[in-house]
C-alpha cells in the first residue's frame, strides 16, 4: 500500500506516535524542576545583572549647592538641574555635600558660586564647579554629559536674557517612541532565552533516551526514526516559544513593555520560533555528538551566551566594533533580536523580511545538520 509507513502504518498513525513523543518530552520538561532552572535561571541572572546595570546608569546621586544668595538666575540653574532625570539630585549645604561626597555617598556634586546671577545680569561669565567622582570613565562621562544639558535647560528657561549661544536643535528621531534600557536590553535576553530553551530541551530530551536505554524501545515502535527525531526538535520548539511568551507576559505587567498589536505579536511569534528551531536542530547535533546530560548542559549555555554576546545582545549593533559588526552579520541571533526589538517596542521592523529570511534560512541548515546526525546516532 503506497500510503503506509513503517510496519504497515498509516501516514496518520505516525503523525500521532510523533505527537505522542512531544507530549512525552514536554512533560518530562514540565516535571523535571532542575531542567526548567537550566532553562530559566541563566537567563534570569543576566536580568539582573542588566537591570541593576540600567538602574545605576540614571541613579547617580549628585548633590547641588547653591551659594548665590537667592538671586533668579541661580534658582533657575537649580531647577534646571533638579529637574535633569539622567541622574539622580538633591539640594545640600557645602559641607553636607562635601561630607557625602567624601563618604562616597555622592558622585558629584554641582556648586552654584556666590554672585552667580548679579554676574549673569552685568554679562560677566561666571564659572560652575562641578566636582566628579571619576572612579571609572563611564559614569564619570555619563556626568561629563549631563551637566551641558542642564546649562542648555538653564539658558532656554530666560533666565540668564537672551539666549547667547542662539542655537537650536531640530531632532529626528528613527523610531516613534522611546524605550528603557532596561526594556532594550531584555528583547536580547529574551532571545538568549530562547536560545537555551531550544538547545537544552531537544537536546537533553534526546540524551534521556541514551542515558536511560529507551533508545532501544524507541527504534523497536512503529514511529520511524524520522518521526522521533522530528518529535523532539518540535517538542524543543514549542518549550521555547512557551517561555517566550512567558517572558513577554511578564515584561508586560511589570510595566517594561506594552501589549504588542496582532500584527507585532505575529512578528515576534515568527521570531521566535524561527529561533526556536535554530536552537533545537543545533540541541539534538550536540545530543548526537555528546551522549552525556552534564556536557550538553554546560557547552548549551556557554553557545547560547557567546552567540548573545556575539549577535550584539547588551549594545546596540551599530554601537560595536567593526570586527565584531562583520562577526555579528552571521550570527542568528543579531536578526532575530533586530526583528524583536522592532516588533515589542517600536511598532514595527523595517528590516522584518530579512531578519525572517535569515533567521529561516538559519534554522534549515541547523536542521540540516542536527536532523540526520541524531537519526544516525540513534541508528548506531
Amino acid at each position: 500500500m503506497g500510503g503506509a509507513s513503517r510496519g504497515g502504518q498509516t501516514p496518520a498513525g505516525a503523525w500521532r506516535g510523533v505527537w505522542a513523543i512531544i507530549r512525552k518530552d514536554l512533560a518530562i520538561w514540565v516535571r523535571s524542576p532542575a531542567v526548567l532552572a537550566v532553562t530559566v535561571l541563566p537567563s534570569l541572572v543576566l536580568v539582573l545583572v542588566l537591570a541593576l546595570q540600567a538602574v545605576a546608569v540614571g541613579s547617580m546621586p549628585v548633590a547641588v549647592v547653591n551659594r548665590d544668595g537667592g538671586g533668579a538666575a541661580g534658582a533657575a540653574l537649580e531647577k534646571a538641574a533638579l529637574a535633569f532625570d539622567g541622574f539622580r539630585p538633591r539640594v545640600m549645604t557645602p559641607t553636607a555635600a562635601q561630607t557625602a561626597f567624601d563618604r562616597l555617598q555622592v558622585a558629584a556634586v554641582l556648586t552654584i558660586p556666590p554672585g552667580f546671577s548679579a554676574d549673569v545680569a552685568a554679562g560677566r561669565r561666571p564659572t560652575v564647579e562641578w566636582q566628579v567622582r571619576n572612579f571609572n570613565d563611564d559614569t564619570a562621562n555619563d556626568l561629563r554629559r549631563g551637566l551641558p544639558d542642564v546649562v542648555s535647560a538653564f539658558l532656554a528657561s530666560g533666565a540668564a536674557g537672551p539666549d547667547p549661544v542662539h542655537i537650536t536643535v531640530a531632532e529626528t528621531d528613527l523610531h516613534s517612541r522611546d524605550v528603557s534600557l532596561v526594556a532594550f536590553q531584555m528583547v536580547a535576553v529574551l532571545a538568549v532565552l530562547l536560545l537555551q530553551a531550544g538547545l537544552v530541551n531537544a537536546g537533553l530530551a534526546a540524551v534521556r533516551e541514551w542515558q536511560t536505554g529507551s533508545v532501544k524501545e524507541l527504534l523497536l515502535s512503529p514511529v520511524p526514526p524520522i518521526g522521533v527525531v522530528v518529535g523532539k526538535v518540535v517538542a524543543g520548539v514549542i518549550a521555547a516559544d512557551l517561555v517566550g511568551a512567558l517572558a513577554i507576559g511578564v515584561a508586560v505587567a511589570g510595566g517594561v513593555m506594552s501589549l504588542p498589536g496582532p500584527g507585532d505579536a505575529a512578528l515576534a511569534l515568527a521570531a521566535m520560533t524561527l529561533l526556536g528551531f535554530f536552537a533545537a536542530g543545533l540541541g539534538v547535533a550536540l545530543a548526537a555528538a555528546l551522549r552525556v546530560q552534564e556536557r550538553l548542559i554546560a557547552i548549551s549555555i556557554n553557545l547560547s551566551f557567546y552567540l548573545f554576546f556575539l549577535g550584539g545582545g547588551i549594545v546596540a549593533l551599530a554601537y560595536l566594533p567593526g570586527r565584531l559588526r562583520a562577526v555579528a552579520r552571521f550570527i542568528p541571533v543579531t536578526y532575530a533580536v533586530d526583528a524583536l526589538r522592532g516588533a515589542l517596542l517600536y511598532g514595527g521592523a523595517p528590516a522584518a523580511g530579512r531578519d525572517l529570511l535569515v533567521l529561516a534560512v538559519s534554522a534549515g541548515a541547523a536542521l540540516l545538520v542536527g536532523v540526520p546526525a541524531l537519526r544516525r546516532g540513534m541508528a548506531h
